[in-house]
This record gives C-alpha cells, structure tokens and sequence, in this order.
C-alpha cells in the first residue's frame, strides 16, 4: 500500500467514524399518551431520547405531573431504546417547568436535593443522565418563572458543576441552550458551562411568530438584518468559548401559523400580520391555558406538525403546498412557507430541503450532530428524521 493510499484511507475512514460519532437527538414529551406510543419511535436513526418533562413548579424538588403514567412509560422506553442501542435522559424543566429553578439554584442544601432527586431516577430507571432545560437562566421565560437576573447564570454554572460532579463518568449532562446564549453571568460562564456538560443543546426555533408584529421564519438557517438564526446561535455559543463539538443544532419538526394583513401570494415572506392572536393550527392545536402559571395568556398555538400539513391536506407532498395553499421558499434564511388566499394564514415551517440545510451547516461547523423537537411531529414516512440522519452519513 502506498504512502499515499495509506493517508486517503485513513482520512476516509476517520471521516466515517466522525460522521458516525455525530447525535441524533430527539425530545419525547410525556403528554402524548396513546397518540403517540412509544413503539412509535424509530430508534435506528435516533441516538438519543430525552424523556420530556419532569417540572419545576412549586419546589425545589423536580416532580411529574402524572406520575401514573412516568411510571409505566418511562420503563418501556428505556426498555426499548437500550435494545437498539439508544441513550435516554431525564429533561427537567421546559417552558412551563422552569418556575423555581432560579430559587433552586441560588442554595447549596436546595441544589443537593435537586441533584439527590435526578440521581434517585437515575437509578429507579436506568437512564443514561440528566437534560436541564431551564428555560431561561436570568431572563423572564414563561411569567411566573422566579428571575434573578444578576445571579441565576453563575448559580446555573454551579449547579451543573456540581450535578456532573456527582454522575458517574458514564452519565451524560447536557442542557438546552437559548440561541443568543446566557446573559449576566461572570467573565467566562458559558465556557465554563460548555466544560461542565455533555453537550448544548441550541433551541434554534421559535424566532418568529404570532408575538411579532411580522410574518417571519420559526427556524431560519441565517436571519436578514442580523437577526438570530441557527448560524447566529453556533456565532454565539462558540464566540463564548463553548466548542462546536459540544452543540447540537435544533431541528423544529413543526411550524407556526400567523395571519397576514395582506396578500402574501406574490410577495415577500416578511409582512405586516395580526398580532397575538394566532390561527387555529392543526388538529391537534386546542385552547390551552398554562395550569402551573395564569400570567401567561392561553388560547391556541398556531402549531402545525409537519405530518399533520401532509395528513390534513395542507401539502400534497413533502415539498409541495395543496390548492388553495402556495409553497414559497425563502432565500435568505432557508425555509419554505405556505400562504393560504382566502384565508390569508400563513404557515412557517422545515421541510427536507430546509433540515439539510442545517444538517449541512452543522457537518460544516463540526457540531455534535442536531436536536430534534419533537419525535411525534414528523410524517408517518419519517421524511424529517430521514433529512436530519444524514448528520451521522
């Protein structure tokens, strides 16, 4: 064998298992019940599995909010998971769960309980470590999440010091990242953050929506004007000191509604729209109120599951809108988006095109692979997770 093909086979086969090293990530959420069981999931294409959530509402101490159901479908997810291979974590938190995390954190006795609690389920379920997704350290969040904007990040970096401390070395700790990064802390509390994790976990959407006084894209790839973005997010994270090869870039396997004040069916996909009040999204979207907080307003979502715009007739393929919907694609951040006429609606969305493209970016930053919210939401022929699989080819 020649020098040469030496050094071309070892940098082919390096690539290999790179690519093969690379995460999938999916957030499972534990309110789905039977619309959405367990066996549902395609365990060859995801890595990971975080059980989403256990929630910090009223202590201190992390709690389900049906326990009954935690107890029998946790087992059998993990059950199934570690047979083909796949990690499983525990995600605390989430938007309506992160209500006393704040007050958690700023004490030593109270984070010991936290950390004893996570290392009990551990053990009581066999999993694979622990995702914080505290939603968001010094920043309002949901409006009744306790916030002290001076404190809760350097408190956040010493909580998950010393919750990494006290996890075997063969337990992950990763934690779900805003996309501008933390505000707040002291010189260096992301880097030193990014060294006491796992991973990063970016939640690269949710950018645009009926809360903006224009149409726009839930999950850009790059944002006009200088906006957030997934790119802007990797600019973020990496600018603090955090690795790339400690992010994973998130992937929205739905998108948002909104109604426009004009016709969108020629134009631009920034436009005036009605704020605050989003149309009703798929089937599934209903009035909610959040039962944990009354700050926050109810009503509908807005959310389309990217499966339910194939099976409720919106697209008649992947990449293709139904009459009277019209499929655009946006050039500046990535995405397609859909426009109803006679409705004026205006749907927001991924699609395969839009996750390659951020497949593409993630292999090209050299990211830890992608995150996927949710497992649930994509097409019964996986078309979103088969796009996303790609970060591991």
């Amino acid at each position: 064998m020649s020098t040469i093909f030496k050094l071309l086979f070892l940098l082919l086969t390096s690539t290999v298992v790179l690519a093969a090293d690379k995460v999938v990530i999916g957030y499972f959420p534990n309110w789905l019940y039977g619309r959405y069981e367990v066996s549902s999931i395609d365990f060859s294409k995801y890595t990971h599995i975080h059980y989403a959530f256990a929630i910090m509402t009223n202590d201190t101490v992390p709690l389900w909010a049906d326990p009954a159901n935690t107890e029998t479908q946790l087992p059998a997810l993990v059950s199934a998971a570690h047979k083909a291979g796949c990690k499983v974590l525990i995600s605390v938190g989430g938007w309506s769960g992160s209500i006393t995390f704040s007050t958690m954190a700023s004490s030593a006795s109270t984070r010991k309980k936290f950390i004893q609690w996570n290392l009990d389920q551990i053990k009581q379920y066999n999993t694979d470590g622990v995702d914080i997704d505290w939603e968001y350290p010094g920043k309002q969040g949901a409006g009744c999440n306790v916030v002290d904007a001076d404190s809760d990040v350097d408190n956040y970096l010493t909580l998950l010091t010393e919750l990494r401390a006290a996890l075997d070395n063969d337990m992950e700790l990763s934690i779900a990242g805003y996309v501008s990064g933390f505000s707040g802390g002291s010189d260096g509390a992301m880097k030193s953050i990014g060294q006491a994790v796992t991973r990063v976990n970016l939640m690269t959407y949710d950018i645009n929506g009926a809360w903006n006084p224009q149409t726009g894209p839930n999950s850009p790839l790059e944002s006009p004007n200088g906006g957030v973005s997934f790119t802007s997010a990797i600019d973020s994270w990496t600018s603090a000191g955090v690795p790339a090869n400690k992010l994973t870039g998130g992937l929205a396997f739905y998108g948002r509604s909104t109604t426009a004040e004009e016709d969108m069916s020629k134009g631009s996909m920034y436009q005036d729209q009605v704020t605050g009040d989003p149309p009703k999204g798929d089937s599934f979207d209903a009035s909610y109120q959040d039962p944990y907080c009354s700050k926050d307003p109810g009503g509908l979502t807005g959310i389309w599951r990217f499966g339910n715009l194939i099976s409720e007739g919106v697209l008649s393929t992947p990449t293709t809108a139904k009459a009277p919907w019209i499929r655009n694609w946006d050039n500046d951040s990535s995405t397609p988006w859909l426009f109803n006429p006679t409705t004026k609606v205006f749907i927001s969305y991924d699609d395969p095109l839009s996750i390659a493209a951020k497949v593409k970016q993630a292999k090209t930053s050299g990211l830890a692979g992608v995150m996927v919210w949710s497992v649930d939401e994509d097409s019964s022929d996986g078309d979103l997770l088969n796009a996303a699989y790609q970060v591991r080819v």
